[in-house]
């Protein structure tokens, strides 16, 4: 039977028991809890909730659904995530009697399933389902299963977890794959052997708080059944692929690829499955509107056509784009069943075809950049890579980290995930990288922008010369989308003709600033660039700005002057580093913000303090020898490479280049803005050295004002700090140094008091009690710890049973008990007689048998309660 036959059998079967048959719901579900539909009755919800009145008590639908819960199995022969699922719901009307035995009527009579092929389970509590299983239709008692809320009850573990609202048992019918096999024994579950293919859901409880049932006034229904599932096995195959429902799809991969799928275990195999089924959920949310994106829907999406991509590279060897091709068998199986996807193809088959051209273009070098982060001796010697190369991946080349993990478990390697996690947390704080890959923002707009670039001019820059411009505004991006106009409190970005706003980039933040109009104003709150286009991102805070005004642009001057004297300290830095530690330093990133600079270098070993301060000399000394800092335009790469200019670490540069030198000092391939000289800097000092990753060191530095403000705070610590001594700022060390040798003379005094505690315990003498050789004694002016190693070491003769110790230390008393097993096994208890002696000083405590401690308030109760023990001896051992 082909999945069209059952597609409609299935419809037309509850259609003749009184059903409404209804299309299937979009992807892109109207409920903001989820991000797909995910199963047929989530466009009922709000029937089963009571929150809307349905078209009719008895629905039928063949529903389109996405998951991806299961995406690491996706490419073995029955998981996927896009499926379709039959369902039939009642609400209020019929229940459980019916949906069984119509359920059963339709796979036994109507899809003609063998009745000895299948299992039943159901809850296990659930002796109404059992009665109707086993009485009505006849399902002997050794087939039907009973199991706990995870696996028959819905939502699972809705009983003891939640939520809270509607739920109920289930009952799932499982189908026998292997008939083959001797059956399993009477009451024996086979989890391999046996498929499910249809789960009736009761929904006939509300759950509240702690777990509280009570009867939902109108029970409902809820059944869903997997199409591909079901067809495979109505044609007799072991996999879902091996059915009328994928076999287009894998021709087209086969006849794109040259290589034939042979529906084993082998990797091409496996990347065949995954690619047919990836695109299958791409191409059927993209007719429903998810576009990729670097977040929610789109995010799932762009991940999963990222996934097929990469596994046809690198597993049927395609290195050109192709996924667009495949889809076309996606839109001809299911064009007809989902007029949409037909309707929509030329978009689906672009909007596919732009995101892989798109990928394909970084995946190129992400691709070559992993493998030799791969290759690296670390790496291979620890067998993991490191979540901050992980993260360069994902922010640099769009590499998700699931992609990362995934070529890099092919190798054996594994990828630090929490350091992954904790890279991207820092950029979302200090809210820039060293990459200047663009935010969150940027991402947003970046389709429309991409589209922009198509018919608007290049941006031209004019921030090297002049830090306010005048500007048309030529186009305008709200919420990803093109607009002709934005009003007051709206957040967008502006595309203008010309601009002095530098756009992020080589480590350099974008410009802030404003956008002024004769009706409005515009605050910018950062600059990023999208191919040739500068996006001016920020917010309307008057009036109201149109698409063709003319504007004045102008930048935060006092801003762009600390980031300049950041970035033409990183140049000296470079220099500096090279000639302290060796021509091997290179550049491997770097951020330069207003409030600081940061400077990632190539360099295997953490910097010694003279080697700190010495670059941070040499920095100084360049500052102030007042060098001029100076551009050279448009330079053949070649001949830059010539002259020695230092490029960073995997950046590629077009054919002509800009060069920024400081002469006798540094030479830089570099398209920041500078200063003009370099005592413009002010001050250079170098707050923290650190490592970022293996043979990859990180200096985090201030200058000018920040060094300024470095000094303030030092100062008022300093201030702080001789007040607290009592002193004045030049004699804080001679005022530390006196409190160290106090400090040493107490230790001292402390150290003789113990030794002389110490002898004193070696003149302890035991004394016969109740038949005991007992060690009693004080140490007074000791701590607890050392009150309890004087009793170990009076323990420690073998005549001895028992040791009392008490001392009396700061006003209070302690005690200590330590009973021997011979004491023990008399009857001695040494915390509860611990207890009864800290008693007499006002306190308690208690232990083991063996030993115990205690205190008490009254250090002047010691020798009362020290003459108490043999009474209290003489009550243990009597009560033995």
């Amino acid at each position: 039977m082909l999945a069209q036959e059952l597609r409609e059998k299935y419809l037309q079967f509850f259609e003749s028991k009184g059903h409404r048959r209804l299309p299937s719901d979009s992807l892109v579900p109207n409920d903001p809890s989820l991000l797909f539909t995910s199963a047929g009755m989530v466009q009922f919800k709000p029937y089963f909730l009571g929150l809307a009145t349905p078209p009719h008590p008895r629905v039928t639908t063949v529903q389109k659904c996405l998951r991806t819960t299961d995406i690491e199995s996706v490419g073995d022969y029955s998981h996927l995530t896009f499926f379709e699922m039959l369902g039939n719901f009642s609400f209020g009307d019929y229940f459980k009697r019916e949906a069984i035995l119509w359920a059963w009527e339709f796979l036994t009579e109507w899809l003609h399933i063998l009745p000895e092929r299948l299992r039943i389970t159901i809850y296990l509590d659930d002796d109404e389902a059992y009665e109707i299983w086993n009485r009505e239709v006849g399902v002997p008692d050794r087939k039907i299963f009973r199991f706990g809320e995870k696996s028959n009850y819905w939502p699972a573990n809705a009983i003891s977890e939640g939520p809270n609202g509607p739920c109920g048992p289930c009952s799932e019918i499982f189908y026998d794959t292997r008939p083959d096999l001797p059956p399993t024994p009477d009451g024996v579950w086979d989890d391999v052997r046996w498929l499910e293919i249809w789960n009736l859901v009761f929904m006939q409880y509300e759950r509240h708080d702690g777990g509280r049932l009570t009867p939902l006034p109108r029970k409902n229904i809820d059944t869903g059944m997997g199409l591909e599932r079901t067809a495979a096995i109505l044609a007799g195959k072991a996999s879902v692929f091996d059915t009328d429902v994928f076999q287009p799809i894998l021709a087209r991969i086969a006849d794109l690829s040259g290589r034939a799928y042979g529906g084993g275990d082998t990797a091409e195999d496996v990347a065949f499955r995954l690619i047919a089924d990836h695109i299958r959920a791409v191409t059927m949310s993209i007719a429903d509107g998810v576009l990729p994106s670097n977040e929610g829907r789109g995010y799932v999406i762009r991940r999963l056509l990222r996934r097929a991509m990469l596994r046809g590279q690198n597993r049927l060897g395609f290195d050109r784009p192709f996924l667009a091709d495949v889809a076309t068998a996606v839109v001809e199986t299911l064009g007809d069943v989902y007029p949409e996807v037909r309707e929509r193809r030329e978009y689906v088959l672009r909007t596919i075809r732009n995101e892989e051209e798109r990928f394909r273009q970084t995946i190129q070098v992400g691709s070559q950049r992993l493998a030799e982060m791969l290759e690296t001796p670390e790496v291979q010697a620890s067998k993991v890579l490191s979540g901050e190369q992980a993260f360069m991946l994902y922010d640099t080349y769009g590499f998700p980290l699931e992609l990362t993990q995934e070529v890099a478990a092919e190798s054996g390697i594994t990828v630090d995930v929490e350091g992954f996690r904790r890279a991207m947390e820092e950029q979302r704080q200090r809210a820039r990288e060293a990459s200047g890959i663009a935010t969150q923002l940027f991402a947003i707009a970046g389709d429309a922008a991409t589209e922009l670039q198509k018919t608007l001019q290049p941006t031209r820059f004019l921030g090297y010369w002049q830090h306010e411009a005048e500007a048309k505004v030529l186009a305008i991006i709200r919420q990803g989308e093109p607009a002709t106009f934005a009003s007051e409190g709206e957040e967008v970005e502006l595309v203008l003709d010309q601009t002095p706003f530098y756009a992020e980039a080589g480590g350099q933040v974008g410009d802030t600033g404003w956008i002024t109009g004769e009706h409005f104003q515009f605050e910018v709150r950062d600059t990023q660039k999208v191919g040739d286009l500068y996006l001016h991102i920020g917010m309307v805070t008057r009036g109201r700005v149109e698409v063709e005004t003319t504007v004045t642009a102008r930048i935060d001057s006092p801003r762009r002057w600390h980031i300049m004297r950041n970035h033409t300290a990183t140049h000296l830095l470079h220099a500096a580093l090279r000639q302290v530690l060796g021509t091997h330093v290179h550049q491997a990133g770097s951020l330069v913000a207003p409030d600081r600079l940061r400077f990632d270098f190539t360099h295997t070993s953490a910097m010694t303090d003279e080697e700190i301060a010495e670059v941070e000399r040499l920095v100084n000394e360049r500052i102030l020898e007042d060098k001029p800092v100076a551009v050279h335009w448009d330079v053949p790469l070649e001949e830059a490479r010539a002259r020695g200019a230092m490029a960073l670490f995997g950046e590629k540069y077009s054919d002509r280049v800009r060069m920024v030198e400081v002469p006798g000092v540094s030479l830089e391939l570099c398209g920041g803005t500078h200063l003009e000289r370099t005592s413009q800097i002010g001050l250079f000092k170098i707050v923290s050295e650190g490592s970022v990753a293996a043979g990859v060191r990180r200096i985090e530095a201030v200058t000018g004002w920040g060094v300024y403000q470095l000094v303030r705070q030092q100062q008022e610590l300093l201030e702080e700090a001789a007040a607290r001594l009592k002193c004045a700022v030049p004699d804080i060390p001679a005022a530390i140094e006196r409190l160290q040798a106090q400090r040493q003379e107490l230790e001292k005094q402390i150290a003789q008091l113990r030794t002389g505690a110490a002898a004193r315990a070696a003149q302890f003498e035991p004394a016969e009690m109740e038949g005991l050789q007992v060690v009693t004694g004080r140490a007074d002016g000791v701590d607890a710890q050392t009150l309890a190693s004087l009793a170990d070491q009076a323990a420690q003769r073998a005549s001895v049973d028992l040791v009392v110790l008490a001392a009396a230390t700061d006003g209070r008393a302690l005690f200590v008990v330590k009973a021997k097993p011979s004491a023990v096994a008399k009857g001695v208890h040494a915390g509860n007689l611990v207890r009864e002696l800290a008693k007499v000083a006002g306190g308690g405590g208690g232990g083991r048998p063996e030993f115990a401690q205690a205190g008490g308030r009254d250090a002047g109760k010691i020798a009362q309660a020290l003459e108490q023990l043999p009474r209290l001896l003489q009550q243990m051992l009597r009560q033995q």
